[in-house]
């Protein structure tokens, strides 16, 4: 009886209480806008992260390095990164894991400058490319390009880092480098000034993981199961951007903005 009564009052306090504990509140910092980045914004928006029990905070941290070094440091929990970067730092020592990525090819682009009369890989001898940041995803493509050329970087191309791929679509814009590596949303900005792309990673099938989800092993460790439910959400995310056009578009709308109906889709 006693038993019984002890039940029926935990149920009653369950059920008075809202019946579940808070969501989980986690940082989730993605490195650029763009489509390969894009899972955590549908898991947010469309509620799946709440449905595993999740109350993410989604920011943009721009450059590669930088973003790993934040996860690192432990001020995001996960980051949308790119691979360079990631792999670069485990390889010197860091507690960084790959536990998956959206694509397995760079989607970097090489855009020109239509006066720079850069029409062929070759014509980048003796020019400036512009990059993010050194260790990133748009340096690494930088420096596959160059090769592709025959052409040595740093030596017959200089390559420079600017800080994001806004700042290299500025520059390219504004005439201050003849050529920039970029993706995302700068990228089609720089398009719609009149950038030319000469080049991209699908072009040179540049095998790179892109939109790579990173985190630590220690947060693995110490939050199996909260990673678990984030894995969940990060996968149907995936779904649903593949199978919800409509839905998806709008979202992809709010996170590039002043992107079109039609370029979205």
């Amino acid at each position: 009886m006693r038993k019984l009564l002890a039940f029926v009052v935990g149920w009653f306090l369950f059920s008075f209480m809202g019946g579940t504990s808070a969501a989980e509140k986690i940082r989730v910092a993605f490195v650029s806008p763009s489509p390969t980045q894009s899972p955590p914004w549908i898991a947010k928006e469309t509620g799946i992260f709440a449905k595993h029990g999740l109350d993410a905070e989604v920011i943009l941290v721009t450059g590669s390095p930088r973003l790993v070094q934040s996860l690192i440091a432990g001020d995001v929990d996960y980051a949308i990164v790119g691979a360079t970067a990631t792999m670069r730092a485990r390889m010197r020592g860091a507690d960084v894991v790959i536990l998956a990525t959206a694509t397995n090819v760079t989607n970097q682009k090489l855009l020109v400058s239509r006066k720079s009369g850069i029409r062929r890989l070759e014509d980048l001898k003796g020019r400036v490319v512009g990059v993010s940041q050194y260790g990133s995803e748009a340096d690494a493509f930088a420096r596959i390009v160059v090769g592709k050329a025959a052409l040595r970087p740093d030596k017959d191309v200089a390559i420079i880092q600017l800080g994001g791929h806004p700042q290299v679509a500025t520059a390219l814009l504004a005439g201050k480098i003849e050529a920039g590596v970029i993706g995302g949303l700068a990228l089609l900005t720089a398009q719609k000034s009149g950038a030319v792309v000469l080049t991209s990673g699908v072009e040179l099938k540049a095998v790179a993981p892109s939109g790579t989800l990173a985190v630590t092993g220690r947060y693995v460790q110490r939050n199996r199961d909260s990673v678990m439910r984030f894995m969940r959400a990060f996968v149907e995310a995936t779904h649903y951007f593949k199978t919800n056009r409509d839905g998806t578009v709008p979202i992809l709308q709010k996170y590039l903005g002043g992107l079109s109906s039609e370029q979205a889709r």
